[in-house]
């Protein structure tokens, strides 16, 4: 399950093309990461694992969605979304009192 502190495996090339298209180099984009080139260099190439909030903030540079970046993150989601609501089916079916805001 894709969460905050889990890392994320990149589309290395969907990612580098994307920031070639817009015209930025990956100077520019470690600069807005506040990262080095050769970090951001690393992330682009996928010897580097991204974690979420890295993840987003490049999506929000190269005006992509953080999917096209990383398509497991969408699985992981509707697979998360899955079970929750299969929990919630068990628990009901159980008669188990539980507070709605966790619903």
């Amino acid at each position: 399950m894709q969460t905050p502190t889990q890392k994320c495996k990149i589309q290395s090339e969907k990612m580098r093309s994307r920031r070639k298209e817009l015209g930025f180099s990956q100077e520019y984009v470690a600069m807005k990461l506040n990262i080095s080139q050769k970090a951001y260099s690393d992330i682009e190439s996928g010897k580097t694992k991204l974690k979420n909030d890295v993840l987003n903030e490049i999506a929000v540079i190269l005006e992509i969605s953080p999917f096209e970046i990383c398509p497991i993150a969408c699985d992981c989601t509707s697979d998360l979304q899955t079970k929750h609501g299969k929990l919630i089916q068990y628990l009901q079916e159980k008669d188990v009192n539980f507070p709605e805001e966790l619903i």
